[in-house]
């Protein structure tokens, strides 16, 4: 984006007076009259043009999510949760055609959000997610979230091999419409991991679960 900086220019009209001397005495005979000379024309002063406005180049970030994505080397590709039996692949995903985190069918299979922070990001939320259950898959590792503590250590694993430790911090159970879904997806503050997953009451008849389980964890030093 560029800002131009506009200038008004004031203008000086200069009035040259035409004028005659007389003499000291009166003349002998009357000179023949002559018509009264013109007046001056009235012409504008010269302007001087006005300076170059100067460029200001504003940085700015593009909000395409292609723009947003993680380099695959800094990928969680694993996540383990050894007080619960967890040990689950971990896909990188994007958005559904509803606009909302895509998931793997099989419940024994995680999904990060590729468009957002992963463990190598210096702030936000790296959010990882998963179906509880499923009637083609039975019921999936995240289910055991819900009994997750405080400290309960949790490890991912990346692409390039590293390792990172997280300390769960907090156990949540919210109903599906009153989830904080900027918040839980949040690319500001501290370095985190948020994990999601179904549970609550089953609603039969719309054949879901009524709540999401969110589990917060902080980095391990």
């Amino acid at each position: 984006m560029r800002a131009t900086v506009g200038a008004i220019g004031m203008l000086a009209v200069a009035l040259v007076l035409l004028g005659g001397c007389s003499g000291t005495q009166a003349p002998a005979a009357s000179p023949p009259a002559t018509a009264a000379p013109a007046p001056a024309s009235v012409i504008p002063a010269p302007q001087p043009a006005p300076a170059p406005a100067p460029e200001v180049t504003v940085p700015t970030v593009s909000a395409a999510l292609s723009a947003n994505q993680v380099p695959a080397s800094l990928a969680p590709v694993r996540i383990r949760v050894e007080a619960l039996g967890i040990d689950m692949a971990v896909e990188a995903v994007g958005q559904t055609a509803e606009n909302v985190m895509e998931l793997p069918k099989n419940p024994a299979v995680a999904a990060w959000y590729r468009f957002g922070p992963s463990p190598a990001s210096p702030a936000g939320a790296t959010v990882i997610a998963a179906h509880v259950d499923s009637l083609v898959y039975d019921i999936g590792p995240f289910a055991r979230l819900a009994s997750a503590s405080a400290g309960t250590r949790v490890v991912l694993t990346l692409s390039d091999g590293s390792e990172r430790g997280y300390s769960v911090t907090g156990v949540q159970s919210i109903l599906k419409p009153d989830v904080p879904w900027a918040s839980v997806f949040d690319r500001s503050g501290a370095s985190r991991l948020t994990l999601v997953t179904c549970g609550g009451e089953f609603d039969y008849e719309a054949k879901r679960y009524l709540s999401n389980v969110i589990v917060s964890a902080d980095p391990l030093p």
